[in-house]
Order: structure tokens, then C-alpha cells, then sequence
């Protein structure tokens, strides 16, 4: 029998980032339904159930990490990220519900949905879509929590309350995906198995991206209750919802963002950068400037906090940052962190 990973101490630093009240309450009363005292878990997380379950809520995530980790200690659950994303809850997200809905196909639904992702996500995560020439679509899931135990939770839950989603608004519950990609490991073979039996497709694990990807048939399937008055109204209520959330969160936020979760894969481009945020290249340096930014003052403050919380909470070498974070030798990273913090990484981990 494996033995529990142990429950991660630390949680993201960067205290800028938020996901809404929506997004708690899915773990809220996903955690609820299997049993868990959420309410007291909520609280000793330093978080009032009463304000931060309201749907427009602006929850730090760094306490909706606090919040995760408490269920983790208190449910000693492996697979708690799995069995709270098992618990499909439409009447939580309201609006983007009704939008989804709206939609004349699946593919309109996604594409409605993720524009306006940020009423649950905030500015800690989302999906990434891809149209493919072949008419199929590829969503890649990203994220600002580092923490592996906390991501594997995360990540496995957003993948499968994204399917369970799609699942429910074409009535087809044993709809199937081409392929599925997990980044983490599988932590036992229960894992595995119970994944592979929801998607009913084999799931790659220890890839690069957490992502799924639908066939075009798939997406072409319609919506059952697609009426063109809903979508209005559904859309006008999303905007006005998105533009809530947009006015605390400028393209700075956004670019620092995509940034930071690029950067764990290796390091990013303004290309891709551009790309995500759906601008052109100059628009994406004459915002930058405007805001006062430079790209590489942007990479340095992203490999800053990186290298800072790759030292905190993870057991990786200096090498191993160096070689992460794309510098071009462990000397060079050494200096520049010095620079940063006034210490080498080596007495920056020392005195935590």
C-alpha cells in the first residue's frame, strides 16, 4: 500500500493573483458532499464562508491553496483532487452555465466558455485553445500554483470538471476525448485506473502539458437547448461579469501571468505571449511599455520568483534551477540571484 504524500507546508508567494468565489465554492461543496467539514476547514483557512462563496468574491490564491491543503490534512485523500472533481455542480457557475447552454454546438460553448474563464479562474488559471487544421481542438490547462501536490490536485480536478461540463450540456455522458495528457505522475495504480474508466480514452501521464483534446464530430455535436434570446442574454450577463474582473486585473497582470506558467516549461516567448492574449507582437511591447515594462525586466521578475519558489519548496538542485529557469550556466544564475536577493541560492534556502 503507497504511503500518503505528504501535505505541502508552502503555497504560492505571489500574493496578486485570485480566483473567484465560484471557483471556491467548487471545492467548497464538492469537499462538502464527500463528507469533509468545509465550513470549519474554510475558516481555520482564514476565509468566511459567508463572503467568500459570493460568486463575484475575489479569494487570494493563496488562501484557496491554504484551503486545499487543510482538506488534504484533514481527508488524508490521495485522490481528493479527483473525487472533488467527480462532484459536477452546474448551478454553481450560473452564468457561464446558461452560456454554455446558449451555445449552438460544442464547439461554440468552449469557445464562448473560455473567453469568459476568468469569472471562476480569476487570474490563477484557465484553458488554452487550440483549433487544429484537422478541425480538432487541444485544451491546455495552465495554472500559477506551483506546488506539486497542490497542482496534481488542481489540475486533475479543472481537467475533469471541464469534461463533466461538456459531458452534461450535449447530454452525451459517455462522450470521449481523442487523448489526455497529465504532467504529474499517476501517485498509485487506482489512479490511473479510475481516469482512464471517467475518459474512456488512455491518459498519458508525466507529459508536458495538462491538456485534452476533442475530434471535430465531437465538437460539431449541438447543444440540446440552444435558443438565440438565451445567448444574448447569457453573453450580457457574462461581459458584464468579465469586465468586473477586468478592471482589477490590467494586461500587466495578464502578461506577468502566461509569463510565470510558460516559464515552467521553459522559457517563454513574446510570440506566445502575443498569441494567448490574442494580439499582435507590437501591440503586446507598446502595451508593455505603456505600463512601463520591458520583456526582460518581465523575465527577470518571473525567474526571480521562480528561482525563489523553486528553493522554498522544492528539492531541486541549484543546477537544476539553473538549467529551468534557461540561464546559460549555474555561475550566471548564481550571480543574477545574488543580485536579486543578496544571497547565493545555496544561503537563500540555508535561512528558511
Amino acid at each position: 500500500m503507497n504511503q500518503p504524500s505528504p501535505i505541502p507546508d508552502s503555497i504560492t508567494t505571489d500574493r496578486d493573483h485570485f480566483i473567484s468565489g465560484v471557483g471556491l465554492a467548487q471545492l467548497y461543496y464538492g469537499a462538502e458532499r464527500l463528507g469533509l467539514p468545509a465550513a470549519e476547514i474554510l475558516q481555520r483557512s482564514g476565509l468566511d464562508p459567508a463572503t467568500a462563496l459570493q460568486p463575484m468574491a475575489r479569494v487570494p490564491t493563496w488562501q484557496a491553496e491554504a484551503f486545499l491543503r487543510e482538506l488534504l490534512l484533514t481527508s488524508q485523500d490521495e485522490l481528493l483532487g479527483l473525487h472533488i472533481g467527480q462532484q459536477m455542480m452546474p448551478a454553481i457557475f450560473n452564468t457561464m452555465t446558461s452560456l454554455a447552454f446558449s451555445a449552438t454546438s460544442l464547439r461554440e460553448a468552449i469557445n464562448f466558455t473560455t473567453k469568459y474563464q476568468a469569472l471562476i479562474g480569476g487570474n490563477s488559471g484557465g484553458f488554452h485553445l487550440e483549433q487544429m487544421d484537422n478541425g480538432n481542438m487541444v485544451l491546455t490547462a495552465s495554472m500559477v500554483t506551483q506546488q506539486p501536490v497542490l497542482r496534481r490536485h488542481l489540475m486533475t480536478n479543472l481537467i475533469l470538471l471541464g469534461t463533466s461540463m461538456v459531458r452534461f450540456i450535449t447530454g452525451q455522458p459517455n462522450l470521449t476525448a481523442c487523448r489526455v495528457e497529465m504532467e504529474h505522475n499517476p501517485v498509485n495504480d487506482e489512479e490511473q485506473s479510475i481516469l482512464e474508466s471517467i475518459f474512456l480514452c488512455p491518459v498519458t501521464f508525466g507529459a508536458t502539458n495538462n491538456l485534452v483534446e476533442l475530434d471535430a464530430h465531437t465538437l460539431d455535436l449541438p447543444i440540446n437547448v440552444f435558443n438565440d434570446q438565451r445567448l444574448i442574454q447569457a453573453e450580457a450577463a457574462a461581459q458584464q461579469q468579465l469586465a468586473e474582473v477586468q478592471r482589477e486585473q490590467d494586461l500587466a497582470g495578464q502578461i506577468r501571468w502566461l509569463a510565470r506558467d510558460l516559464m515552467l516549461s521553459g522559457l517563454p516567448r513574446r510570440k506566445t505571449v502575443a498569441d494567448r492574449l490574442n494580439i499582435s507582437l507590437r501591440t503586446l511591447d507598446r502595451r508593455m511599455a505603456e505600463h512601463g515594462l520591458s520583456w526582460q525586466e518581465l523575465l527577470d521578475d518571473t525567474r526571480s520568483q521562480l528561482a525563489c519558489d523553486y528553493l522554498k519548496i522544492t528539492d531541486m538542485t541549484v543546477a537544476e534551477i539553473n538549467q529551468r529557469l534557461g540561464f546559460s550556466d549555474t555561475r550566471s544564475f548564481q550571480r543574477r540571484f545574488q543580485q536579486w536577493t543578496g544571497l547565493t541560492p545555496s544561503k537563500y534556502r540555508d535561512a528558511l
